[in-house]
C-alpha cells in the first residue's frame, strides 16, 4: 500500500465507497457501502478538507467525473461559491472554454478566437 500513489489510493476509496471492494480484501457484502459518485465525492472532501486525510491536490473534474492529481494536470476556475475544476483531458474542450471566459478575473479568461 506504501506504493501507490494518492491519487491512486484516493481512488479505491472513491471506488469502494460506491460498493467495488478492493483485490485482497474482504468485506461482508452487507457492509460494503454503496453510495453514488456524489455522495463518495463528498466524503473524500470531507476527508480531505476536514480532517487532511487525503490530499488536497486530488480532485474530482466536474465534467468527466474523474479525479485526478491538480499538481500534473487540469484547472479549476473559482467563481466565489465553489471552483469548477477540469482534468486534464477536459482542458481543451469547448465547455472549458465557455466556463473561462465567463471568468470574473479578466486577466485569466482563454483567448476569445474559439
Amino acid at each position: 500500500m506504501a506504493d501507490k500513489d494518492p491519487l491512486a489510493l484516493t481512488e479505491e476509496l472513491f471506488a469502494f465507497l460506491q460498493g467495488k471492494v478492493p483485490e485482497g480484501h474482504k468485506v461482508g457484502r452487507r457492509r460494503v457501502p454503496r453510495l453514488s459518485e456524489q455522495q463518495a465525492w463528498t466524503v473524500i472532501w470531507y476527508l480531505g478538507n476536514l480532517y487532511q486525510q487525503i490530499p488536497d491536490f486530488i480532485y474530482r473534474c466536474d465534467v468527466c467525473g474523474e479525479l485526478y492529481n491538480s499538481e500534473r494536470e487540469g484547472n479549476c476556475l473559482d467563481y466565489g461559491r465553489a471552483p469548477y475544476c477540469f482534468c486534464g483531458d477536459c482542458m481543451d474542450t469547448e465547455q472549458w472554454y465557455k466556463k473561462a471566459r465567463r471568468n470574473p478575473d479578466k486577466n485569466l479568461r482563454p483567448d476569445s478566437s474559439r
